[in-house]
């Protein structure tokens, strides 16, 4: 035996008809699969060289060439399970994969599979686009104000000021009702309409015409005639704003502006000097009964109407026990009827509501006494005015996880397109589920290098040289998109500032197309003029809430539509709890086909790609979609702060789909969520465990050097801080 340590080696050296050496087919085995691969290597006398990384611009993954001239079936390999038995390893392609990056944990994805056809449910409530509707909340032609029983005074400046020529069905039932009802009984009224039908003014003009119908002289140190409580801040400026056209017609009858958010210091000044009407949330109106003597005052003899708008919405948000409270206030007040003998003997309770579901009928019981149900579709001989208006269209696209941004994307492209060229000012309204979504799919599209223009501090952007974001906007298309984002962490004068913004009608508006990002605190009574599209990406907490929000189209006899995303799967099932709003049937769509291929298809398609076959077309799109979304992909990984706002995005969308209402869990459940493709229409590639655990530390941070920041204060700073503390709470009634 040799000194060769005991080892054995074992060539095999078959000779090939003279022309050398044939590589060795015996099979390695044993020992570790890198030892085998190179000794297999060695055998067959390939020398080991290195792989060049080549990038794919249309994809972003990195492909691999191989120099070594090898089977790239056997280069596959390095990326599966290493083997430790003692059978030969079989190579295969595993195909499309994700390029992960070790290193920053990120992973760069592909936005589709290799089967794109999504099994869909089976659209059980088509619309029939073949048959003309007609508005359901449209004026009547066949009716008239004076009919009614408006005067003259109140009459010309209807027509003439507010451009109102005609009730509505419910306008006139409620006219009807309230300025001949005192021949009789006091009844309470329950007033439930469809959205954009009018409710504000049915209320509000008999409540008027009773007042200017009196023989005895008013003004505002009369005191106070009506208290009207909305749940929003936006709402109940939208009323007060009402109320103080409907007062230029009489001077002497002054609305006042109660809300959070505004300083209780002006509005007390504001009511010393005397108030007509009381405009506000319930918050402030209660706090003011409480601690405003002068509100007292003006309430002891001459209120006798109370107006809760938006009943549903002010159950939802947990305001039954203010409510209460505030009705009991002013139910302790001594009602002297012979100052106003015309008016109600006692205080009228009305109620409004689109919806007659929920808290609503609780909220009724509580407030309302033998009262009357008036609903726009009595006239119609329907059971329920909860119904969309019959002019909408609505629209459902069943869209992955991945591809939410992109098809929002090409959504948003083909309205814009559309619009161009039109000199009237389009309107389109996005609801998202929660404020840090917002605020990400704001900066995603309207801020693209220095192509933008602040507007109204950094809630209103203007577009001034096209958007790379907009697959149109590429730089050679004109600039006429203004963005906007409304939420309930806005300061009040920036949430009132933006909606101003965007109702203005003005010479700068003229062709422009206002898009805005809002949360449900747009949703409810805002009458925006000519919304033409309503996009629902997350669907809401309850079905109430997509009832109120596509309510924001479609008003007053105009046309609108409506889009709403859903996710492929369980969420199909929520058709079935909106499909008696739409009573006329909805539109469904394919995401692709219908959404994203006809705006990305056309941005770089050839001549000869026209002229050839459909798969270059096809392929055509594909690529530019994938380029589209791996742009902002890199923008979010080049801005730190884009990135934050993204994940806190991310993060927040995912605790808002975690508080859908017990009765639609079935339909909505995180257990059922992709995390990771969801996350990937944030545009991030961290992994979601990675984007979890990145907030917790950023939120510990911040945590551990608010600490930091109150040890160092004395008492006086420390005191001073948590009454800002207290004041901030009080005043934020209604924060999504």
């Amino acid at each position: 035996m040799s000194d060769d340590d005991g080892m054995l080696l074992n060539f095999s050296t078959i000779e090939d008809g003279g022309s050398g050496f044939k590589p060795s087919s015996a099979k390695v085995t044993g020992g570790r699969w890198r030892d085998r691969r190179k000794m297999k290597m060695m055998m067959e006398g390939r020398p080991k060289k290195k792989r060049k990384l080549k990038q794919n611009a249309a994809t972003g993954t990195a492909d691999v060439e191989n120099n070594s001239g090898s089977d790239p079936n056997m280069d596959a390999a390095t990326n599966e399970k290493e083997s430790t038995s003692e059978k030969a390893v079989e190579f295969k392609n595993s195909g499309k994969s994700n390029n992960v990056n070790s290193s920053n944990n990120q992973v760069v994805s592909s936005l589709f599979t290799s089967n794109r056809e999504i099994s869909t449910a089976v659209n059980t409530n088509e619309r029939d686009e073949s048959a003309e509707q007609a508005p359901s909340n449209a004026p009547l032609s066949g009716d008239s104000f004076e009919a009614l029983g408006i005067k003259e005074s109140l009459l010309t400046h209807l027509k003439e000021k507010m451009k109102i020529q005609k009730p509505t069905s419910i306008q006139k039932l409620v006219l009807s009702h309230l300025l001949s009802q005192w021949k009789g009984q006091d009844d309470d009224l329950f007033i439930n309409a469809q959205t954009g039908s009018g409710k504000t003014l049915a209320y509000l003009l008999p409540i008027f015409a009773k007042i200017l119908g009196m023989k005895i002289r008013v003004d505002r140190k009369s005191g106070c005639f009506a208290l009207i409580v909305a749940p929003t801040r936006e709402l109940a400026s939208q009323i007060y704003s009402v109320a103080l056209t409907i007062s230029n017609c009489c001077h002497y009858l002054v609305p006042c502006l109660l809300i959070g958010g505004e300083r209780k210091k002006s509005e007390k000044a504001r009511l010393r000097k005397g108030c007509n009407f009381i405009v506000g949330t319930p918050g402030r109106v209660l706090d003011h009964l409480q601690n405003t003597k002068v509100v007292r005052e003006q309430f002891s003899q001459s209120l006798r109407y109370v107006v809760l708008d938006e009943g549903d919405k002010l159950m939802e948000l947990g305001f039954e026990e203010t409510i209460t409270q505030i009705l009991s206030i002013l139910h302790d007040f001594q009602l002297d009827n012979s100052i106003f003998p015309p008016l109600p003997s006692r205080i009228v309770h009305v109620l409004c509501s689109a919806t007659l579901k929920g808290g609503v009928k609780k909220l009724g019981d509580v407030a309302l006494q033998n009262y009357k149900l008036l609903s726009n579709r009595q006239m119609e001989g329907s059971s329920t005015a909860s119904e969309v208006p019959d002019q909408l269209l609505q629209k459902i696209a069943i869209v992955p996880p991945k591809l939410r941004l992109v098809t929002l994307a090409g959504s948003l492209d083909e309205i814009t397109k559309s619009h161009k060229g039109s000199e009237s000012t389009r309107r389109t309204m996005v609801f998202l589920s929660c404020s840090d979504s917002v605020e990400f799919h704001y900066e995603t599209f309207s801020s693209s290098d220095e192509h933008h223009r602040n507007l109204v501090g950094d809630t209103v952007r203007l577009l001034t040289k096209g958007n790379k974001i907009l697959p149109s906007f590429t730089g050679n298309s004109d600039p006429g998109t203004i963005f906007y984002k409304l939420h309930g962490s806005l300061s009040q004068p920036m949430r009132s500032a933006t909606l101003d913004h965007f109702s203005r009608e003005d010479e700068a508006s003229r062709g422009k197309h206002k898009i805005m990002f809002c949360t449900d605190v747009a949703s409810r009574g805002l009458d925006l003029p000519h919304v033409g599209t309503v996009i629902e990406i997350d669907p809401p907490f309850s079905t109430e809430d997509h009832l109120h929000r596509i309510g924001r189209t479609a008003r007053a006899g105009q046309s609108g539509e409506a889009l709403l995303f859903l996710l492929p799967g369980e969420e199909e099932g929520y058709l079935n709890c909106i499909k008696g709003f739409h009573p006329k049937g909805w539109k469904l769509l394919k995401f692709d086909k219908d959404i994203i291929q006809p705006v990305f298809q056309s941005m770089s398609v050839s001549k000869s790609d026209r002229e050839g076959d459909s798969k270059k077309q096809e392929d055509s799109w594909d690529s530019n979609v994938t380029t589209w979304h791996l742009n902002v992909e890199r923008r979010v990984l080049e801005d730190q702060i884009l990135k934050g706002i993204a994940v806190k995005g991310f993060t927040s969308h995912i605790r808002a789909y975690a508080t859908h209402i017990g009765a639609e869990k079935q339909y909505f459940n995180v257990k059922f969520l992709h995390l990771g493709h969801l996350a990937k229409s944030f545009a991030l590639r961290e992994r979601p465990k990675s984007l979890a655990q990145q907030s917790s530390r950023d939120g510990a941070k911040q945590t551990v050097q608010s600490k930091k920041d109150t040890a160092k204060m004395d008492t006086k700073d420390k005191m001073l801080k948590m009454a800002k503390l207290a004041v901030k709470q009080s005043a934020s009634e209604f924060n999504y």
